[in-house]
């Protein structure tokens, strides 16, 4: 008798809103109105998780970001615990679930590695300061990636517009590759041609449809009509738009037939 088949690698979506989440708790606007009677642009920070069978054999889920909302997000799937965590930069909307993360280690008494580039543990450690004190709970992302449900996550620095650096998550797996990029603005060509090419997927953040009417100097993030002519973009062979504000409403958003906008809950296969 033949072995099951193995369950297919996932991503699931479990936030997909900008850092001030959808709806804004002060504004009126339609779509804040509509997320506010449960509908398709209700949305809260963002947090990922990738499932799939790691090298030991077995299912693994791994989180990608832990957004303010984590505890939200990760308590109906469960009990669930993330066999790894990585995170991007030290924005409160990617790491402040992380206060989540280390109660576990601290009162559950498990084991759970964490993982960030090593530009951003010092502000990690200036935020979680308490849970620095005795051994950094925290490690560097090493050079050649961490294995995780699958695939070969490493991590790659992009501009972050006005809000300085952040970082992206690169996935690898045999014939396969993907890229998770949340936060980022006028990513380079060198960089582009480095980690960009060749994607099987592309998971981008586009907090507005058009702010074009905005200055450059103040934003942070593409917007939906950018990101529509970046040629690496529009190379990839899927693309899905994350990091949503309340200036995009995904009832009403025209893409390319390959293309889509996340919404809380989404889960693609990968």
């Amino acid at each position: 008798m033949s072995a099951p088949a193995a369950p297919p690698a996932t991503l699931a979506f479990l936030g997909t809103a900008d850092s001030k989440g959808v709806p804004r708790f002060w504004c009126a606007c339609p779509v804040c109105q509509e997320a506010r009677q449960g509908g398709v642009n209700r949305r809260t920070r963002t947090s990922l998780l990738l499932r799939g069978v790691g090298e030991s054999g077995r299912e693994e889920a791994v989180l990608l970001d832990a957004s303010q909302d984590l505890h939200g997000q990760l308590a109906p799937l469960g009990p669930l615990v993330p066999d790894a965590a990585l995170l991007s930069h030290a924005h409160n909307d990617h790491i402040l679930g992380l206060a989540d993360l280390l109660d576990y280690l601290t009162y559950a008494k498990g084991a759970l590695p964490l993982y960030a580039p090593e530009p951003v543990i010092p502000d990690l450690e200036r935020r979680f300061h308490y849970a620095f004190r005795r051994q950094a709970p925290v490690q560097p992302v090493p050079a050649q990636g961490v294995p995780a449900a699958g695939f070969r996550v490493r991590t790659f620095e992009v501009p972050h517009g006005a809000n300085g650096v952040s970082h992206a998550f690169r996935l690898d797996r045999p014939g396969w590759a993907g890229v998770v990029m949340t936060d980022a603005l006028d990513v380079p060509d060198n960089v582009a041609q480095m980690w960009l090419t060749g994607l099987d997927l592309l998971v981008l953040g586009t907090s507005f449809t058009d702010e074009s009417a905005q200055p450059r100097t103040g934003r942070s993030v593409y917007d939906v009509q950018e990101a529509l002519a970046v040629p690496w973009a529009r190379a990839a062979r899927r693309v899905v738009l994350t990091h949503l504000s309340h200036g995009v409403d995904i009832r009403s958003l025209s893409l390319p037939a390959h293309w889509q906008a996340a919404r809380d809950g989404l889960t693609i296969p990968l």
